[in-house]
């Protein structure tokens, strides 16, 4: 075999193993056989948390957060006891506000003027 007629089979080797990256970089996208709803709770576990407003986790929309509700949030979950300042079992955004600037204000003053 002489070097012209390797000539073709060295670019299409070089071509092949340069595209290569390139082929294996792009994502699928979802096919008219898959279910987008079965494949979100995935990616949900994978994304970062989003944020909620008061409102979005107030699904019954009387001002105030049960526990079931506040449930949604791991966070707000976590320290609910403890913020429901009268212990009724109702949230309301007061009792977290103050709840907040009580648990921040054990922690200092990070941002004040000197």
């Amino acid at each position: 075999m002489s070097i012209q007629s390797r000539k073709p089979l060295i670019i299409v080797g070089l071509v092949a193993a340069l595209s290569a990256p390139l082929a294996f970089a792009q994502t699928a996208s979802p096919t008219a056989t898959q279910d987008p709803a079965a494949a979100s709770p995935a990616t949900a576990d994978t994304a970062a948390p989003q944020k909620k407003s008061w409102a979005d986790v107030d699904v019954d929309k009387n001002g105030s957060l049960s526990k079931n509700e506040a449930s949604t949030v791991p966070a707000l979950s976590k320290v609910f006891e403890q913020a429901d300042a009268d212990a009724d079992g109702a949230l309301t955004a007061d009792e977290y506000k103050s709840y907040v600037a009580k648990a921040q204000g054990g922690s200092g003053n990070s941002g004040g003027k000197r």
